[in-house]
């Protein structure tokens, strides 16, 4: 079955922090992921990143491996592995798939080492990235009523 923005919206609004720094890149892929029905809410450095996630609550984080700082006296490019670890740090259970154009096996392990749920690369393109999305938010959707029905049957 073809994926498109015509398909089931059951997913409607699920909250997306999308952090990446190309904001060419970020802009077209946020309007995108909303075409599909997704809320999407963007930052393109570290901090930002950073601050939306103390900020507000998403039900998913997309992540760029390569972003910048937003520090003026010493710039410099950091990692969204940064992002990871600090979440996972403060015990964030928050889903954060890495959709990057970084390739190979070692930034792929070091993603998931860090606490990455998926790693995705950009040239799998958008159908692969929406159906990965989707899988996420079905198996959240499954593990929530097979707690509450656990919960139940207590």
């Amino acid at each position: 079955m073809a994926l498109n923005e015509n398909s089931e919206v059951w997913w409607s609004m699920k909250s997306i922090l999308l952090v990446d720094g190309e904001t060419e890149i970020s802009d077209e892929l946020a309007r995108t992921l909303r075409r599909f029905g997704f809320s999407v809410q963007t930052a393109g450095t570290l901090e930002r990143a950073l601050r939306a996630v103390q900020d507000s609550q998403f039900d998913v984080l997309l992540l760029e491996f390569n972003l910048r700082s937003d520090r003026k006296a010493r710039p410099r490019t950091g990692t969204g592995l940064e992002v990871v670890q600090r979440l996972r740090a403060s015990g964030s259970t928050t889903p954060i798939l890495m959709f990057t154009s970084m390739d190979g096996e070692l930034y792929e392990r070091a993603s998931l080492e860090a606490g990455v749920d998926e790693f995705i690369r950009k040239t799998d393109g958008i159908p692969h990235l929406v159906t990965r999305l989707r899988v996420h938010f079905v198996q959240a959707e499954r593990l929530c009523r097979d707690s509450q029905s656990e919960t139940r049957n207590l």
